[in-house]
């Protein structure tokens, strides 16, 4: 409070007075100009009081931007509340306050006032655009110098009032700008809209920012304004400008626009951006800004448009509040905990909280162990997306193995000739072969392209068949036991639902089409291929002519290539292995990164 010279007590905020006694009013001083000066360009605008046209500066030089009054006969009310906001404009020599160059009157003697052309973006407009042309980071910074403005302008007793993304530009070459004071309330002085906040006015609508009697606009307004308390004071701006931080947060308003935005004003909101906008990462300290700059009671709310100014800038510096951080891991910490704890169902649940916890604190010890249990130990009972992701795999898998099985029948059809070369003229069992390995062969061509799974057992059915049949040609102890050991092998890797295929039921099956013929034999249902002695085990094929030459060079090509396969098939197998085994630990190594170490 200062004093001024009738002893009267002068309301300000930083002890300064606005107003000095002596001083002639705006009204007083505006001189009567020619208008020649100033060349009228084009309209940028207009509201609904005043209209800003785009003119030319001829004595200077330059474009300017140039204000006046829309009506042809405005009343005396409408030309003190123009020449105030003039004479406002004027006083807040700031960077981010668009600066006044001139106030005359034109020839018909109605005001008009120069001020800097603007050429920029409007917040609002920004915002809408969902922020495609300006970083997070540049509207941040826009919204610290726009708080600094709002503070120079309050400690020299000035309230703007009419806050919003409408009335803030940021320029093309990294400027920022706070516009429209026209309804500004000055510390000290008369409120000249007073008329207005009160509910009775001149009939002049144009002097409201919005339908309605409170100075402002509905969704930014804080509720002291929306009441329409005569004490306003830079509170009702700090609330507004936590409405614009939450805006340019979420991308969405804090309350509606409209009649609906004053009760939500009234009502108090106290939702936080994140609440609102979860998948944007909004940080916990800007949260509480906002919660603080917009509490429902100025007394318990961020007390200057500084301390939310500094609040963003240490963000932006990277001094996060740590005790926040801290507070909300330890809290997701506990959830983690609560949650594992109750369950392997809500695993999922636990590794988020978890993450979240060490993701705010990576200082927080217990929350690396939790982290590190859930990452490297295994659960008690596969969760079901990692049950159909081992189905998908299996049935890739499935259709591989039918791929070189495919392969394995072809390479089996090459050796036929050879088969044919030393076997009997007119042998059925040639054709029997023949036609069990073309069996095979589509069989295993259809598991390469079609999902085999729940008919895998097919397979396994012909296969024996075909070990049968070899045995019954060749006796069960020449060449059946060594195919049917490969073809085993092969079958058992391959992934498989079938209990046919499993283990027990591969061998007992492998064994029956071994030694069933031998059996057979014994039990004198066919004829005898193998005879023991004591000069030693006889065996009599019945698929070999008895030509020792075209004989033995088979019967070593067969020996060559099931020594060939086996040692490919079995060199396949360790690369996969390893592969897999390389993948593994590389996985844990890296999910050990992730946990701090003591």
């Amino acid at each position: 409070m200062t004093d001024s010279p009738d002893g009267t007590e002068i309301a300000t905020i930083d002890g300064r007075p606005t107003a000095h006694e002596g001083e002639p009013t705006a009204r007083e001083s505006v001189r009567r100009v020619s208008t020649e000066r100033y060349k009228v360009l084009h309209r940028i605008g207009k509201g609904g009081m005043g209209e800003v046209m785009a003119v030319r500066d001829t004595t200077v030089g330059r474009e300017v931007a140039l204000k006046r009054i829309r009506k042809a006969d405005p009343s005396e009310r409408v030309i003190d509340r123009f020449l105030r906001e003039a004479s406002i404009q004027g006083r807040l020599e700031h960077p981010a306050i668009v600066p006044l160059y001139d106030l005359a009157r034109d020839q018909a003697g109605q005001p008009f006032f120069t001020m800097k052309k603007l050429t920029g973006t409007t917040l609002s407009k920004l915002l809408s655009t969902g922020g495609r042309e300006v970083t997070q980071q540049r509207l941040l910074r826009a919204f610290v110098e726009v708080c600094l403005a709002v503070e120079f302008a309050h400690v020299r007793g000035i309230v703007h009032r009419d806050l919003k993304p409408d009335n803030i530009v940021l320029g093309d070459f990294g400027e920022v700008y706070v516009l429209d004071w026209g309804v500004a309330k000055v510390i000290g002085e008369d409120d000249v809209f007073a008329d207005v906040a009160s509910g009775s006015h001149d009939g002049d609508d144009s002097l409201a920012t919005h339908a309605g009697m409170q100075l402002g606009t509905p969704g930014y307004m804080a509720p002291e304004q929306v009441r329409g308390d005569l004490d306003l004071d830079a509170r009702a701006d700090v609330y507004t400008l936590g409405c614009m931080l939450f805006e340019i947060l979420t991308r969405t308003m804090l309350h509606p626009p409209g009649k609906p935005g004053l009760a939500s004003a009234l009502s108090g909101v106290d939702e936080k951006p994140s609440q609102r906008a979860p998948d944007r990462g909004i940080p916990p300290e800007l949260d509480e800004l906002v919660v603080e700059a917009t509490h429902v009671d100025r007394e318990q709310r961020l007390q200057t448009a500084r301390e939310l100014a500094d609040g963003v800038q240490r963000y932006l510096d990277g001094d996060r509040d740590l005790a926040t951080r801290q507070t909300l891991a330890r809290s997701h910490l506990v959830t983690a905990q609560r949650v594992f704890a109750g369950g392997e169902g809500d695993r999922a649940v636990a590794m988020r909280e978890a993450g979240a916890a060490l993701a705010l604190d990576p200082t927080l010890t217990a929350a690396a162990e939790l982290v590190g249990r859930l990452m490297l130990e295994p659960p008690k009972t596969l969760p079901k997306e990692v049950v159909q992701a081992i189905d998908e795999d299996d049935q890739r898998t499935m259709m591989e193995h039918g791929k070189v099985a495919v392969y394995s029948y072809v390479m089996f059809f090459a050796f036929l000739p050879l088969v044919w070369w030393i076997a009997p003229q007119g042998s059925p069992w040639l054709l029997v072969i023949s036609a069990l390995v073309a069996v095979n062969l589509g069989i295993c061509y259809w598991g390469s392209k079609f999902n085999p799974a729940g008919k895998e057992g097919i397979i396994g059915l012909t296969n024996a068949a075909l070990l049968a049949v070899v045995a019954r040609m060749y006796t069960p102890f020449l060449i059946a036991p060594g195919l049917a050991a490969m073809s085993a092998m092969a079958i058992l890797f391959t992934p498989t639902r079938s209990r046919l295929l499993g283990v027990p039921a591969m061998i007992a099956l492998a064994a029956a089409a071994v030694l069933g013929p031998f059996a057979l034999e014994q039990l004198g249902v066919l004829s005898v291929t193998t005879e023991v002695s004591a000069q030693g085990m006889l065996l009599r094929p019945l698929a070999i002519a008895g030509d020792e030459t075209s004989t033995l060079i088979v019967a070593s090509i067969y020996v060559l290539a099931l020594i060939g396969a086996a040692a490919f098939m079995a060199n396949g197998m360790r690369s996969r292995e390893r592969a897999v085994k390389h993948r593994l630990m590389l996985q844990a190594w890296q999910l050990r990164q992730l946990v701090a170490r003591q």
